[in-house]
């Protein structure tokens, strides 16, 4: 049986003493498991005495190689187990290779614990120690044994007694001391707090009470800009849960970057701050824009003032991507709406933007476009459609010919992202009229050939499906369009390939 030849090869290993001999065994270990059968594998893991495993894990091998192997033969047989399986039975091993030298050893362990945390958290939280040496891999020297530990601990913090167990005693010096030890490990743990702190309301005030987020808050007041747009990603990420936005308005966070966009000649580096400060007010603007926009005006004017003036390509795409974070929903375009003129002025910049800008700066702006032009089938109405409709007419006197010539430019990275914003205009009823209308247009969408892109075909493809049901074709219009839907995106005429082929 297989599970015998797994135990006698296993048992085997602890006899060898040739670094050789012991990675030819390790080696068809691994193509004997590759060649198990779903259930035989279940079978053989379920069974298998991994202490033994685990010894390979503690000797003192030279080679690197070995210590893989056994990880990766480890890996295979923990992934059909049932999760907590390996940490009930072998929890000193676990906690014993969480210090081990080599990553992937620490990173086969973590994956296990994170099983553990996701559906049996209370079994970590009763293990002190062993939660306390995870804490301390976040500070670990491999970026991906530190993210293990990361969400290790962020799935045992989403609970209120992890959360708990986490800000007190041991953990919680544990905790302050990554802080203190560097920038970098210091914004890990942050990272966490954050998110811990968005898992619940009872989340969020046993956050506060550690004094971990004001630590976090305190860094926006530090001299170093660098670190200030570091607290301020973090913060952002906070302020995208309601109770966490709560929070930071009750603190006056919200009105201290308030007063650092509107003061920027204060401080000769602010600038540096003006893309984290535009990406905050977005991402809370986006989920609460008639308040953003009342309470804290000089934000959204300087948001407009930066596309209208700045020479400063990083700033502008700054600026950009607010505008269309804050105008993929339908509350935020609501929102721009009511502010008028400075809608109708960043319209006209943008269709300035996509023609005569460097590519990185035109491909963003065309993204964005997208976003301010999309909306959801369902949500569909004749307000919604009718403000998209007069906000697309901004780009200019002939806004179709100003889209369909960056459609037909040979370049396949601007010829895709003006593809996607036709086909944003293809969604609506007016968008249809508009390409239906349009000299050669409907042609061109037809014309497989143009198209050397997969991207770009498929993109076609949706364009014209928008089109299906649009009443204002002629019938043998109409019958071409439903024969392209029909043959697919990526159909090829045969019989015309072996004319040109003859020819």
């Amino acid at each position: 049986m297989a599970s015998e030849w797994f135990e006698r090869k296993i048992r085997y290993l602890s006899d060898i003493t040739n670094e050789s001999e012991l990675k030819d065994e390790l080696e068809a270990i691994e193509i004997k498991l590759k060649s198990l059968t779903s259930l035989e594998l279940k079978t053989v893991a379920t069974n298998l005495d991994y202490s033994r495993l685990f010894c390979q894990l503690t000797s003192n091998h030279e080679s690197r190689e070995i210590v893989e192997r056994v990880c990766n033969i480890c890996m295979t047989l923990f992934s059909v187990l049932e999760p907590g399986e390996i940490f009930q039975r072998h929890p000193a091993d676990l906690m014993e290779h969480l210090s081990h030298q080599e990553s992937c050893v620490k990173s086969l362990i973590l994956s296990e614990l994170k099983k553990v945390a996701a559906s049996k958290s209370s079994q970590l939280i009763a293990d002190i120690n062993l939660l306390n040496t995870i804490v301390q891999r976040i500070g670990d020297q491999d970026i991906g044994v530190a993210k293990q530990a990361m969400d290790v601990i962020k799935k045992v913090g989403g609970d209120l007694a992890g959360a708990k167990a986490l800000y007190s005693g041991i953990l919680l010096r544990t905790i302050a001391k990554l802080v203190s030890r560097n920038d970098e490990i210091s914004f890990r743990v942050y990272e966490v707090i954050v998110d811990i702190a968005k898992s619940s309301k009872e989340c969020l005030e046993a956050s506060v009470s550690s004094g971990l987020l004001d630590s976090l808050i305190n860094i926006l007041a530090n001299d170093d800009v660098l670190l200030q747009l570091n607290a301020l990603e973090a913060l952002t990420d906070l302020a995208t849960y309601d109770q966490g936005l709560n929070y930071l308005e009750q603190r006056e966070i919200l009105n201290d970057l308030n007063k650092k966009i509107s003061n920027p000649d204060e401080n000769a580096l602010s600038n540096l701050l003006i893309p984290g400060l535009m990406k905050f007010f977005g991402s809370v603007a986006k989920n609460r824009p008639d308040e953003i926009f009342t309470k804290y005006p000089n934000v959204v004017y300087s948001l407009f003032e930066l596309i209208e003036t700045t020479d400063d390509n990083i700033l502008l795409i700054n600026a950009l991507d607010t505008l269309g974070y804050v105008a993929s929903t339908i509350d935020g375009k609501y929102a721009l709406q009511n502010l008028g003129k400075p809608m109708e002025l960043a319209m006209n910049k943008i269709a300035v933007i996509i023609n005569k800008m460097p590519t990185e700066v035109r491909l963003r702006a065309l993204d964005n476009l997208s976003l301010i032009l999309h909306v959801e089938p369902s949500k569909q109405n004749n307000r919604i459609s009718s403000l998209i409709k007069s906000w697309f007419g901004f780009l200019g006197d002939d806004p179709m010919k100003i889209i369909v010539e960056l459609c037909k430019q040979p370049f396949p990275d601007i010829k895709q992202a003006s593809l996607k914003v036709l086909l944003e205009i293809a969604s609506h009823p007016w968008g249809q009229q508009y390409i239906a209308s349009y000299p050669g247009l409907t042609e061109f969408l037809l014309n497989r050939n143009s198209e050397a892109f997969k991207e770009c075909k498929e993109l076609k493809f949706d364009i014209v499906k928008c089109l299906v049901g649009f009443d204002g074709f002629d019938n043998a219009t109409m019958q071409k369009v439903q024969s392209f839907i029909t043959e697919g995106p990526f159909f090829v005429d045969v019989e015309m390939e072996v004319a040109v082929d003859g020819s």
